[in-house]
């Protein structure tokens, strides 16, 4: 049994990560995390966390420290050496998310859950929001946007697609048997994503777009 506050906090993030990966974020309800857990007090979940989005939001801030670490570290180094390409950007979006396929502590589980949350039309958590400027996933489009057409940016990317995909692609990986080496499937992933990010804007889909905009 954990013997303090924040052991008590660390195993029910343990236990929600992999029930929300395993069954999904909605489909697990609090006390069964409780449960899972091994937690005789029934609010020991709503006292750390006060609900699933408190409790979400500290599943990603877990994994998310390290990932920004990792990103920031990366888009420093491209800075230093000057112009950049679609390429050095999708490995810096791509590469800090899928070192955490080799993290034993849950890392797999973060994968899952960040692909369901960003696939959720109801989400209450927003995995991939910018609003804060000091993310490295604000840093990132700031310095891809540029790169990009003003009308691949916003409408069709003002989500960014490409962070969608990866995201799915990396749930995808985490669910299959580990493996010893994901060098492979990383380096496959970031040119996925330069292609998305490179990817020309068609005259049909020009037209469309020009289509809705007068209705």
């Amino acid at each position: 049994m954990p013997r303090n506050a924040d052991e008590t906090r660390a195993q029910l993030i343990r236990a929600a990560e992999r029930l929300f990966a395993e069954r999904g974020v909605e489909a697990v309800s609090l006390r069964e995390i409780n449960r899972e857990a091994d937690q005789r007090n029934a609010s020991a979940l709503q006292y750390h966390f006060e609900d699933r989005p408190g409790l979400l939001r500290a599943i990603l801030a877990k994994h998310e420290v390290a990932v920004e670490a990792s990103r920031h570290a990366l888009l420093d180094e491209i800075e230093k050496n000057g112009p950049c390409d679609l390429h050095q950007l999708s490995t810096a979006l791509v590469l800090p998310a899928a070192q955490r396929l080799a993290d034993r502590d849950g890392g797999r589980s973060y994968l899952r859950i960040v692909a369901q949350l960003i696939n959720s039309h109801g989400v209450r958590v927003d995995p991939i929001a910018i609003d804060d400027e000091s993310s490295s996933l604000h840093r990132w489009r700031a310095r891809v946007e540029p790169l990009m057409s003003a009308l691949a940016v916003d409408p069709l990317h003002s989500r960014f697609t490409a962070r969608r995909i990866m995201f799915v692609e990396l749930a995808r990986r985490a669910e299959s048997p580990r493996r010893k080496d994901d060098r492979l499937f990383a380096s496959h992933l970031i040119d996925l994503v330069t292609a998305i990010l490179n990817a020309p804007i068609s005259k049909q889909t020009r037209s469309l777009l020009e289509e809705r905009a007068l209705r």
